[in-house]
């Protein structure tokens, strides 16, 4: 069966990608308003667009839960700051990130509703947060907008944050222990998650073996 997209609302077009394109990385993105107010919201349109410049890009839509598809806060103190933090989610903290997914109003900051711990990140204007397994330090690169108050955030990757815990050193080279992070992903379905685990390992081919076969 095939789904012509423009054929189809909004809400058909958003579950025939979120139930396929899987497992998709979590983005809590972390950003301030000109108040200093600290703001966490999860962002599962998000993944890493390359290493120079080292992109991120993370897809906003506008905020249904407000009158007149408001734009969402993230995407307001990003556009206002230029700015913002990524956290990347592990699973003991999986569900203080659902509670920061809730359609909170403006003024009431996620990090104290979630019952979470910010520090001040090192390079940009930017609440962190204690914790968390892995965070990026981010400056907007460019923003494509897709619609009202809704678009892709292309940021650059100033600063990274790997707990100590999960680096190491072999042969000189830099080591990551990604399983030992445990970090979670959005899958198919309302409310399910995927564990980073259990990987399927396949060494990659190259040319040169496959054209003597």
């Amino acid at each position: 069966m095939q789904f012509t997209m423009n054929e189809l609302d909004p809400a058909t077009r958003y579950k025939l990608l979120v139930n396929t394109v899987t497992p998709r990385p979590i983005a809590w993105v972390l950003s301030e308003d000109g108040e200093g107010r600290r703001n966490a919201a999860p962002y599962s349109f998000f993944n890493a667009m390359g290493g120079t410049p080292p992109l991120v890009a993370i897809g906003m839509s506008a905020d249904g839960q407000r009158e007149g598809m408001a734009e969402k806060d993230s995407l307001a103190n990003i556009r206002a700051k230029g700015e913002f933090a990524v956290a990347l989610v592990s699973e003991g903290q999986a569900e203080a990130m659902n509670v920061s997914a809730t359609d909170a109003p403006p003024e009431v900051s996620e990090f104290d509703l979630a019952g979470l711990e910010a520090t001040r990140a090192s390079l940009v204007a930017a609440p962190l947060l204690v914790g968390a397994p892995v965070q990026f330090e981010c400056r907007l690169w460019q923003f494509i907008e897709t619609g009202p108050n809704a678009g892709i955030v292309l940021a650059e990757v100033i600063v990274t944050h790997i707990e100590d815990r999960f680096l190491g050193e072999e042969d000189g080279r830099l080591r990551i222990d990604n399983p030992a992070m445990q970090l979670i992903g959005r899958t198919y379905g309302a409310g399910e998650y995927v564990r980073n685990a259990a990987p399927l390992h396949m060494d990659r081919v190259s040319w040169s073996d496959l054209s003597r076969d």
